[in-house]
Order: structure tokens, then C-alpha cells, then sequence
């Protein structure tokens, strides 16, 4: 199955990355299938796994819905119910890219397949183990209280997320611009999952 990932920039994707692995003092252990490593991204499409779109057509049905300069905004942090939307950032719905969203889908005659879109998943966490743990809620009150997330204005609308490494200055970002897409196989486990190709925005 090839699906169609927003992706950032080598450096904001290395940004992301040092808060995504926060988990190492909550881990429920080696045996577990949690925290799975994946690629900062926000899935764009997911067509179905009997479909017989070729890469070829995804390419083109992408060539002709590109917009330049994709912002992507931070929304908030929150906890879900599914392994794949375990703990994510709610992004703000931009006219930009629920247009993008949505001419992808009808280029391809897909109905949509993308829950909560638009999000960037930071963590992947079993139900398994979520139900011993609640897990989910536990990675994100570590990511409050390692004071790497604070929200913006009053009423809230927006967050800031703090991705310095350790022991250096603090590095508060509100979101990126979308670099790439990325079609992805994700056939078998996380960490198996291949880039096919990429396109850059």
C-alpha cells in the first residue's frame, strides 16, 4: 500500500525528531511493540490496499495539485485512541491544505481514508499497552512537564514546541513549511515501511 506522506525538511524533521523519543522513561519494556521509529509526517492520502493505482499516477494526480510555500501551523498536542494517532500535534486546517487535501482525492477518485486530517503523529503506542498504562496520556504529561510544549495567545490557539537536544538553548518552533511528499510503502511493520520516491514541493 503507497501512501502519501507532507513531509518537512531534513531540519525541521530533525527538529521534530528530538522530542518524538521522550519515551525512554516511560517504556513499557523491550517485548512491547510501542515506539515503533518513523519519519515526521502528515499522511496526505491513503488509498486502499486492493487499489491499483501505480506510483505513476499518484506522481502525476501530485504534479498537478502542488501548491508552493505549504505552512504548516501547530494546533495542539493530543492523546487518541488508535496506534496510529496515539499521541500527534493537531494541525491547523489551512485553506491551502484541505484544498490540497481534497483535489488529491477527487484527482484519484479516493474517498478520503486520512482520520483527523490534517495531524503529525509523535509517537505510536499499543492499545495494549495503553490499557495497562495509559501510556498515551503519559507520553504527553512527559512532554508537558520536560517543558517542551507551551500554548500560544489567550484564548488558546496555537502552541509552540521546544526542540532542542540535550543540554542546548531552547528552540521553540509553531510548525514548518512543507518540503516534500513522500510515497511511502507501508506494508508490514513501522519500521519496515520504504520511501518509493519523493517530490519536492
Amino acid at each position: 500500500m503507497v501512501v502519501l506522506w507532507i513531509v518537512p525538511s531534513d531540519e525541521d524533521s530533525a527538529k521534530l525528531k528530538t522530542i518524538m523519543p521522550i519515551h525512554s522513561a516511560t517504556s513499557t519494556g523491550s517485548e512491547t511493540r510501542s515506539y515503533p521509529k518513523f519519519h515526521p509526517h502528515i499522511t496526505l492520502a491513503a488509498p486502499p490496499s486492493s487499489s491499483t493505482l501505480t506510483l505513476e499516477q499518484l506522481r502525476e494526480a501530485i504534479s498537478n495539485s502542488l501548491s508552493a510555500n505549504l505552512q504548516v501551523s501547530f494546533k495542539s498536542v493530543n492523546t487518541g485512541n488508535h496506534f496510529f494517532r496515539s499521541v500527534y500535534i493537531s494541525i491547523e486546517p489551512t485553506p491551502a491544505l484541505v484544498s490540497l487535501h481534497t483535489q488529491i482525492h477527487n484527482t484519484l477518485n479516493l474517498e478520503p481514508r486520512t482520520p483527523l486530517f490534517p495531524h503529525l503523529s509523535l509517537c505510536y503506542i499499543t492499545d495494549e499497552d495503553d490499557a495497562k498504562k495509559e501510556e498515551r496520556q503519559r507520553w504527553k504529561n512527559q512532554l508537558e512537564a520536560s517543558s517542551r510544549i507551551r500554548y500560544i495567545g489567550s484564548p488558546r490557539n496555537g502552541i509552540e514546541l521546544n526542540c532542542c537536544g540535550d543540554g542546548a538553548v531552547d528552540d521553540w518552533i509553531t510548525g514548518f513549511t512543507a518540503y516534500e511528499i513522500w510515497f511511502v510503502d507501508c506494508v508490514g511493520p513501522v519500521e519496515s515501511w520504504s520511501v518509493l520516491d519523493k517530490v519536492r514541493l
